[in-house]
């Protein structure tokens, strides 16, 4: 259950993140193409998630 909650937090602030940027281009006049963003939005949150899981792991086996 706690990497469940891990994995939605991170993609929560990834989406926010993500919305940051694209309000912050759309007021300087910057088209960003929806279709490459959605994706690496969703690369970034996965790797970010197996970053924080493999780092728990790898403590987990030092104990």
């Amino acid at each position: 259950m706690k990497n469940l909650l891990k994995g939605a937090a991170i993609t929560v602030i990834v989406l926010v993140v993500s919305m940051v940027i694209q309000i912050f281009c759309n007021v300087k006049g910057i088209q960003i193409d929806l279709t490459i963003a959605g994706p690496m939005s969703a690369v970034c949150a996965m790797l970010v998630y197996h970053g924080l899981t493999k780092n728990e792991k790898n403590k987990d086996n030092q104990e």
